[in-house]
């Protein structure tokens, strides 16, 4: 029997609202594919426990998990990272809550650095989807699309690759199809909800209790 597709993207730290998530969906690996379309971690005051979580969905249960771009700010952030760049991550794009919810353990944020740089994929492509953090570059076959695309493009435009592009980033009241783009990130660090879409049913689910983030 196929399995049932379950999606979620943005969790920005909200490892509560996100085991919420996963039972109000009823969530059964022995049934259920979970895909995750990236950013784990910032602004919510969990990144940490979020990234244990994902870590264990994806090694235990085959969960499918994608790269979004601020998985990518924490990746840079083991080499070299420019110190304006850095600034910008931990004062505006909420890299600050991410390294205080590591506190002293900078041995394990090393080791959850390396395990998202390793293992977190661009994409996925089943025979309906395109499944993808940001977004794609309209017209550009998968294969030739450049990774800051997919992890940070935004537009409302057709895409033109014959499948649907499932995708987080930009958000969104509603869970909102605008040509061939489906837009499942609802905005729960802004004080929306954490959703996560069921395919092909479309059924929703959400939590919708806001919390504090950081900024």
């Amino acid at each position: 029997m196929e399995k049932r597709l379950l999606v979620c993207s943005d969790i920005h730290g909200q490892y509560d609202q996100f085991i919420e998530l996963l039972d109000k969906a009823s969530y059964d690996p022995a049934q259920d594919q979970l895909i995750l379309l990236g950013d784990y971690i910032d602004r919510g005051p969990k990144s940490r426990q979020v990234i244990e979580k994902v870590i264990e969905l994806v090694e235990r249960d085959g969960a499918l998990a994608l790269k979004g771009n601020h998985d990518q700010m924490m990746i840079d952030s083991l080499g070299q990272m420019a110190e304006e760049k850095r600034q910008k991550w931990e004062q505006i794009n909420g890299g600050a809550a991410t390294l205080q919810s590591y506190a002293d353990e900078e041995e394990l944020y090393v080791e959850h650095a390396c395990w998202m740089r390793d293992n977190l994929k661009l994409y996925h492509e089943t025979a309906q989807y395109i499944f993808v953090h940001a977004g794609v570059r309209p017209g550009i076959p998968m294969e030739e699309q450049l990774e800051y695309d997919l992890i940070w493009i935004r537009h409302r435009e057709e895409c033109g690759l014959g499948k649907l592009i499932v995708h987080g980033h930009t958000s969104v009241d509603e869970v909102e199809q605008v040509f061939d783009q489906l837009f499942i990130d609802t905005g729960s660090v802004y004080g929306n909800k954490l959703t996560m879409i069921e395919l092909p049913s479309r059924a929703i689910y959400e939590v919708a209790e806001p919390i504090e983030v950081t900024a």
